[in-house]
């Protein structure tokens, strides 16, 4: 199986290391669940420390040399490879004193698995097919002021910074990008540069504007989500996302907070944790683990083609965040999988943080962005549902298998 960006090979072995001062060694083999880098009091080194799990549910907690802490990275050649979430490991370790029980020291790693085990998939600009992404170190997240009617009071409110954190704690090991919750505002979805989630109770389209008739979604999805990105192989700015909204289907779909909604009748229930976090996957530039017969053809970030749906019944990619189907009430896309934390950080690693939160750069002719990134005016496509894969089709509750 293919892995992250960060495993070369199959297997990545680093030179043995004996441990030292005669503290018992020992090898453990399991996933990293918890990594986390920090320098030492004095400030001279970064270290990482992790939590690997092993088969038995065992967890040993680890520390090694190397890391990212504090917007810089500390890299050892020769040495072991840094722990991270997700990744699947066989750890040599020593205790850090003969007498420890609780902290092992590393000696050497070897990677067995990349994060997740599952290679995670990408939107592409309908050109180039360079892979879209956010310029800055933040996306800004706004909420119509209605809210729902599904929902009482104004609940949703507490889901959407849920879901927001879910994104933002699940990947702040690794990555520097981060949504930033700005309220709630009294706007339409469009391009305006303000990232917008827009329930829709009574009717399940964009209303009509200057003259363009109103524009309806398939009543299957429970929620869209539309990205207007850089589309041109000549702009140095070429897949940068400048604007993201997410819809949320309320006309045909109980949304529900849960297991409970105010809607009656027989809807099927969408629980809004679980559709807000994989909506949040598309406006940071991720698409679905497979495709529909009627999707355009995508592939993972290492090349190969993205299965089909229907003729894959693979966990990691049916149970995944990023699969494009639920069930009735499910609620298992409301946390992130290894692959979704892997994908985040690799397309925004910590090292690389460009170090301002802020709305994208004005892309009118003759301005130019805080990098210098060129002043011409860019070409924007409109990447609809239709487009980006970015639906939750309803699928039969028996689809559904409850997250452990």
């Amino acid at each position: 199986m293919a892995r992250s960006p960060s495993v070369a090979a199959a297997v990545v072995v680093s030179g043995l290391i004996a441990a030292t001062g005669g503290a018992a060694a020992e090898t453990f083999t399991g996933e990293v669940v918890a990594a986390h880098g920090r320098r030492t009091a004095d400030g001279s080194r970064i270290v990482t420390d992790a939590t690997v799990r092993t088969a038995d549910g065992a967890e040993v907690e680890l520390t090694q040399l190397g890391g990212h802490a504090g917007g810089k990275t500390m890299l050892v050649f020769h040495g072991p490879p840094v722990l991270a979430t997700g990744l699947r490991v066989r750890v040599d370790a020593h205790r850090a004193t003969a007498r420890s029980q609780s902290r092992w020291i590393v000696d050497d790693v070897t990677v067995l698995a990349g994060a997740g085990g599952l290679p995670y998939v990408r939107t592409p600009a309908s050109k180039s097919g360079r892979p879209l992404y956010w310029a800055k170190s933040c996306a800004q997240v706004s909420w119509a002021v209605e809210g729902t009617t599904a929902i009482a009071g104004d609940a949703e409110q507490a889901v959407i910074e849920q879901a927001i954190a879910t994104w933002n704690q699940g990947v702040a090991d690794c990555a520097y990008m981060n949504l930033v919750p700005q309220g709630a505002v009294d706007r339409e979805v469009g391009e305006d540069q303000v990232n917008l989630i827009k329930f829709r109770d009574t009717s399940w389209c964009r209303p009509a504007v200057d003259g363009d008739k109103a524009r309806c979604h398939s009543s299957s999805a429970a929620a869209v989500t539309t990205v207007i990105y850089v589309d041109d192989p000549d702009d140095p700015r070429d897949g940068e996302i400048v604007d993201a909204d997410i819809e949320i289907n309320g006309k045909d779909f109980a949304i529900s907070v849960d297991g409970q909604s105010l809607r009656g009748g027989n809807l099927c229930q969408a629980d809004l944790a679980n559709t807000l976090v994989h909506e949040l996957g598309h406006l940071l530039g991720l698409d679905h683990t497979c495709r529909k017969v009627d999707d355009p053809a995508r592939v993972d970030h290492t090349g190969a083609p993205t299965p089909l749906c229907a003729a894959t019944s693979d966990p990691a990619i049916t149970e995944a965040t990023m699969y494009p189907e639920q069930a009735c009430g499910e609620t298992k896309k409301a946390s992130l999988d290894a692959d979704d934390i892997a994908a985040l950080c690799a397309i925004y690693p910590s090292a690389s943080d460009p170090g301002e939160c802020s709305p994208p750069d004005d892309l009118s002719g003759g301005c130019c962005g805080a990098g210098d990134r060129g002043g011409s005016t860019a070409l924007l496509a409109l990447a609809t549902a239709a487009l980006i894969n970015a639906r939750l089709r309803r699928s039969a509750p028996r689809r559904s298998r409850a997250r452990p």
